[in-house]
């Protein structure tokens, strides 16, 4: 989970990274690259909140359970 959620930051980190550089009108970033790390953080990001949302759903369903 640790490393799920280290590559979910790196994502980001290059995603804004690229967005910077593509701001500064650097001639090696190109507007593709950074729409795509854009989606790959957007995606991952929402797969995270995904797996969160279920957790916490499964924890709150266990917590009721009668014994």
């Amino acid at each position: 989970m640790a490393s799920a959620l280290q590559q979910v930051s790196d994502a980001q980190n290059e995603n804004s990274r690229l967005q910077r550089e593509l701001q500064l009108d650097n001639p090696s970033v190109s507007l593709e690259d950074t729409m795509v790390a854009m989606q790959k953080s957007q995606i991952g990001f929402q797969a995270t909140i995904s797996v969160r949302n279920r957790m916490v759903q499964a924890y709150t369903d266990i917590m009721n359970m009668q014994v």
